[in-house]
């Protein structure tokens, strides 16, 4: 068992490395997102920060639990994540 996960983790972070390799490509498009102050840009959307997380949830007809829930695994995914700390925020 601990051969398989050895190699799984080689290949994910194998997988990441090529990932971090890929272009960095512009946003052309005009992306317009609903905030707390009502329709901002995306540029808008890191407010002055260096780094911003986007998480898609799945909240749509045909997911489980719809309309008064997401879905359960995009929940806990964007639960489970921590705030940045000090040295993070710019």
């Amino acid at each position: 068992m601990l051969v398989k996960e050895k190699a799984l983790t080689r290949a994910r972070d194998a997988l990441a490395a090529e990932r971090r390799r890929m272009p960095w490509m512009a946003v052309e498009k005009a992306y317009e997102f609903e905030g707390p102050q009502g329709k901002v840009s995306l540029l808008d959307l890191f407010e002055g920060r260096r780094q911003l997380i986007v998480y898609r949830a799945f909240f749509e007809p045909g997911v489980f639990g719809w309309p008064e829930h997401a879905c359960r695994g995009c929940s806990l995914g964007a639960d489970s994540g921590r705030p940045p700390g000090p040295s993070e925020r710019s």
